[in-house]
């Protein structure tokens, strides 16, 4: 094993011991009224970017379903270039894993989240929608295939972020932070 992969390795055992004990699987909303639910995030840089952008916001990041760890070395190293904190502090957020997509969405909406879930082919503009008011869940699925048909039919309403032709689609790491931004604006939270 060459020595930078040594030195990642260690650096992550370190990290993992520092870390925040909120990175328990369960689900934690007692602190924000506005979620982003991340489901079968795998890429190591989206999972980075968006417990990036929690960290940033403030707001409460969940992964559900076969998501990567947190913990993983690489989402680790990516957070560590990012943040030049977070090497000697490694502090998640308001952050949480649920390995069940269906149990994170109905424990949401049994705690009053309106849960909203995005695709690049719903017809309503997430900038039609009045959000000062009330709790909310956002609810992105990965790059590649999105959300299914059958998870978006538990949610409440399926947005869209409008765009020009011929661009059919955003990465997760232009459109959740679109989405934050807009809700917290309409909040007056920035």
């Amino acid at each position: 094993m060459d020595s930078l992969r040594i030195k990642m390795l260690l650096d992550v055992q370190l990290c993992m011991k520092k870390t925040n004990p909120n990175i328990t699987p369960k689900i934690i909303t007692n602190n924000t009224d506005i979620l982003l639910v991340f489901d079968s995030i795998r890429d190591p840089r989206d999972a980075a970017n968006a417990i990036h952008l929690g960290i940033a916001t403030g707001l409460g990041i969940i992964f559900t379903d076969s998501s990567i760890s947190p913990k993983h070395y690489k989402v680790i190293n990516i957070l560590n270039s990012w943040i030049p904190e977070f090497r000697n502090t490694p502090v998640l957020g308001n952050f949480s894993q649920n390995e069940s997509f269906d149990e994170t969405i109905n424990s949401l909406k049994k705690q009053g989240f309106g849960i909203i879930g995005t695709s690049p082919s719903s017809n309503k503009s997430f900038f039609s929608l009045k959000l000062s008011k009330g709790k909310y869940a956002i609810v992105f699925g990965t790059e590649t295939t999105g959300l299914s048909k059958e998870k978006m039919n538990k949610l409440d309403e399926i947005v869209s972020i409008p765009m020009n032709s011929p661009t059919k689609f955003f990465t997760l790491s232009v459109v959740a932070p679109v989405f934050a931004y807009e809700i917290l604006r309409q909040k007056k939270q920035i």
